[in-house]
């Protein structure tokens, strides 16, 4: 998968993620089905979407918060400026 694309699936999972943090935050599951959603169609490996959800952790993109996953403050920065 090209970086561009990748880059684009960050980008509609974050929005999504911000969306439902406002509201409290996502479960795992519904993290994991979104980001099967925006890879594809028919959807990715759940190994895949694991990695996705790890890896923005990691780059503190999110953060979990008890069982929710909200998008942290360096999450909305980043947001802000690739939609920008």
């Amino acid at each position: 998968m090209p970086q561009s694309e990748r880059s684009d699936i960050i980008k509609q999972f974050l929005k999504w993620l911000n969306a439902k943090t406002k509201t409290g935050g996502a479960t795992w599951q519904e993290c994991l089905r979104q980001i099967q959603i925006e890879i594809t169609e028919m959807g990715a490996h759940e190994r895949t979407c694991r990695s996705y959800l790890t890896d923005l952790e990691r780059a503190k993109l999110i953060y979990i918060d008890g069982l929710k996953f909200r998008v942290s403050e360096t999450g909305k920065n980043w947001l802000q400026r690739k939609v920008s």
